[in-house]
């Protein structure tokens, strides 16, 4: 976790890909990093997010620094079948995870191939959410590398005459390559 380094993905739908990347773009405070989400071939500017890391948690979903909320996906020490959920309130866009979150640890020093590399130190965590039934995204979260692969399914709410409905699809994002 340091500031510059930065990992591109390839996002992968049924509806093609393209490509997105994660760039660490400053320590806002102990352990709280800002993250910009950027789709690289659209022409809206970086999403902003900020991660969490120190020496016992890493958490890619947290509130902003001056908020305590951390939903940390990997814990020091963690092993198979270990899992921590955090309840989320009801958020009036549908498409807002809420309810209880839950990551739980489905492997450990697993190996996984992406851009050339073989990482063998290897999480595999789900994040499933009681808001979205058929929602979960498969982690794999190296302790060297970062984040590998993710996949899943994914979801979209999309509004219509009788009021929208969510749309769920397969999602994975794959490690394209990271300058660090």
């Amino acid at each position: 976790m340091k500031v510059g380094n930065q990992w591109n993905y390839w996002l992968v739908t049924e509806e093609g890909q393209t490509e997105v990347s994660y760039k660490i773009a400053d320590k806002t405070k102990e352990s709280y990093f800002k993250v910009l989400l950027q789709f690289v071939e659209a022409e809206f500017p970086p999403v902003e997010h900020f991660w969490y890391a120190d020496q016992t948690s890493f958490a890619m979903a947290t509130d902003w620094p001056d908020c305590p909320m951390k939903l940390a996906m990997l814990k020091k020490g963690c092993k198979v079948g270990d899992r921590w959920s955090f309840d989320v309130p009801a958020s009036p866009d549908p498409d807002d995870l809420s309810g209880t979150l839950t990551y739980e640890i489905m492997a450990v020093n697993t190996s996984v191939d992406a851009a050339g590399t073989t990482y063998s130190d290897v999480y595999k965590i789900r994040h499933t959410a009681t808001s979205h039934a058929e929602f979960y995204a498969d982690y794999y979260i190296s302790l060297s590398a970062g984040m590998i692969k993710m996949e899943g399914i994914g979801y979209v709410w999309i509004d219509g005459d009788e009021g929208g409905e969510l749309i769920y699809f397969p999602l994975e994002w794959r490690l394209k390559s990271k300058n660090f």
